[in-house]
């Protein structure tokens, strides 16, 4: 991201600082109205190598578009997006707050719109990676309450249990010194099982089958824990059989080869 010439920002009381960004196709795209643009950005997003665009595209509309909701969650979504792309920890925490902020913007004008809660659950997700313990654990909370609030209003969508599956399986591998500090902090423990995380990754694949490697990873792994060995090595076949095309992809990928050089020995 150092060939950028040209600053973009998201207008939120919040920010600071702007980081660079390739210069956008202003001249292309100004004459857009908002179903066009949203079009356009989604259909961006889907290749991995377009997703920087796709944030671009909307950066250029941010002044005609910023009190839209389908325009702000989809914002937040694309800052998002741009944590994942970045590899520098500033840019990250940077792309990861501007979010969260534009998040926040969009469950208080929409608190009935599930996308808005699913991608402030995410980006909160993201700023907690940068938070100390106390924040750290609110945040987990936070990301949980929207995580449900989206999955209410959106209970056909795969990615939210994915979501939500990962939750259950971090939770039920904490420690009982965090357990205990999380309720030290907040006087609650927070509390799930590999069980639970199990029939959230198998909701995904009941919706849609071959998700994505890393929800077959998961399940290996719950698998394991739960000592179905034959089933375990059954999701691993699977994973190896999807193209890496995310990074998530390929950091699955090496996951899954461990977790199956383990299962032969």
């Amino acid at each position: 991201m150092g060939k950028c010439l040209r600053y973009v920002t998201a207008n939120t009381d919040t920010e600071e600082q702007s980081f660079p960004s390739r210069k956008a196709f202003n001249t292309r795209v100004e004459e857009l109205n908002l179903d066009a643009l949203i079009q356009m950005a989604d259909n961006l997003r889907m290749s991995e190598s377009s997703k920087m665009e796709s944030f671009e595209l909307l950066c250029d509309h941010k002044e005609k578009f910023r009190d839209e909701i389908e325009f702000i969650w989809r914002f937040a979504r694309a800052y998002g997006d741009m944590y994942e792309l970045s590899t520098n920890a500033q840019e990250k925490k940077h792309y990861a707050n501007i979010g969260k902020t534009l998040g926040e913007k969009a469950i208080t004008r929409a608190p009935m719109n599930g996308y808005c809660h699913l991608w402030y659950a995410v980006l909160c997700g993201y700023v907690s990676e940068f938070e100390g313990l106390q924040n750290k654990i609110n945040y987990g909370y936070r990301f949980k309450e929207h995580l449900d609030k989206a999955i209410e209003f959106l209970p056909e969508e795969p990615f939210l249990y994915y979501l939500k599956g990962r939750y259950c399986y971090t939770v039920s591998k904490l420690s009982w010194i965090e357990k205990k500090m999380a309720a030290t902090l907040f006087g609650k423990i927070p509390s799930s099982t590999v069980q639970e995380a199990l029939q959230n990754f198998l909701k995904v694949e009941e919706l849609h089958p071959g998700f994505s490697k890393s929800n077959y990873m998961f399940l290996a792994k719950c698998y394991i824990d739960l000592e179905q060995t034959d089933d375990a090595v059954k999701f691993c076949n699977l994973a190896v059989l999807l193209p890496c095309v995310t990074k998530e992809d390929k950091d699955a990928q090496k996951e899954v080869k461990k977790i199956s050089t383990s299962l032969k020995r």
